[in-house]
This record gives C-alpha cells, structure tokens and sequence, in this order.
C-alpha cells in the first residue's frame, strides 16, 4: 500500500499549480473576484439581448471559458477576437460592456433587429479590422469613438435609422477599405 503524500508534498503541487495558472494567459483576464473579465462582459451583451432561437444559451455566466460559447471565436491564447451573430433575430440593445473585449477583431452582428444608440465604448476596440451592424436598427449618431479604431478595415452600417454626420475623427481610419 503505497504511502499518503507528505503535507511538503501537498503545498508544493498545490503552488506549483497556483504558479501555473497565474502564468497562464487567461489569468490576466481575470478580475479581483476570480472572474474571466470577458465572460462578464459577454454576459453583459448577452443580458441587454433577446433571442429567441437561443443561440446564445450557452454563454454561462459562470464559466472561465468563453472560448467554449457559440458564436464567438478566439485567439490561439484564448482570447476572444470574434463576435459572430449575423442573422439570429436578436433584439434589444448592444450592451456598452461589448467594450471589455479588446482583443475582439470581428464583430457581425448584421441583419439582426438590435436597436439604440451603437455604444461609445467600441472606440475601446484597438483591435477590430471588421464591424458590421448593417440591417438593425440602431439610431442615433454614430459615436466619435469609431474614429480611436486605427486597425478598422471593413465598416458596415447601412441600413439603420443612423443619423448626423461621419465622425471627423475617422480620418484616422488609415487601413479602411470598405466602406
């Protein structure tokens, strides 16, 4: 019969696996309160968010993999780069909380029935190259903070209730290609 570990033992797994997952990339997604800060804020989009097919049901507010909910597509290190709904007849309004995904390149959120202003916080986007929210319904000025998305190469808004001018700081857009 083969011995119990000695308590040494025990606390030096125990670190070893502490160290492990503080090194990981993921780790620095998380908040003070051990919570994978882009779950949160998918949970945040998803709440503000009526679907009626249920194409997001799996997006658990408890996990600490958001890599693992439908929809969304992530970077070989876990973290999240796309958003990808198009055509889901989702409704209600796109939560500010979408701002919190700054590794996010991708958003299709096109022929949708999403409504609102679009949120000042996809300016926090450094990242994105795609933003569709064509055929929805969001009204309102397209927000000044579009122009902070310097990666941004494929812009689609058409087919909303838009209105004012472009933003001026879009001439910040360099590596915009379609329009």
């Amino acid at each position: 019969m083969e011995a119990p570990p000695s308590p040494r033992r025990l606390v030096a797994v125990v670190l070893a696996a502490v160290a492990l997952l503080v090194s990981s990339p993921c780790s620095a997604l998380l908040s003070a309160k051990g919570v994978n800060i882009e779950v949160q804020a998918l949970i945040g989009i998803k709440n503000q968010l009526k679907d009626p097919h249920g194409v997001l049901k799996n997006w658990d507010q408890y996990s600490v993999d958001p890599c693992s909910f439908t929809m969304i597509t992530c970077s070989s290190d876990n973290f999240v780069t796309g958003l990808e709904a198009p055509s889901q007849n989702l409704s209600g309004l796109l939560a500010p909380s979408i701002g919190n995904l700054t590794s996010l390149e991708t958003i299709l959120l096109q022929n949708n029935i999403i409504s609102g202003p679009i949120p000042a916080e996809i300016g926090n986007l450094a990242s994105l190259k795609t933003l569709d929210l064509s055929g929805n319904n969001f009204y309102g000025e397209i927000p000044p903070s579009v122009g902070h998305l310097e990666s941004l190469q494929y812009l689609r808004l058409n087919n909303n209730t838009l209105s004012g001018p472009f933003p001026t700081a879009s001439t910040n857009l360099s590596h915009l290609v379609f329009l």
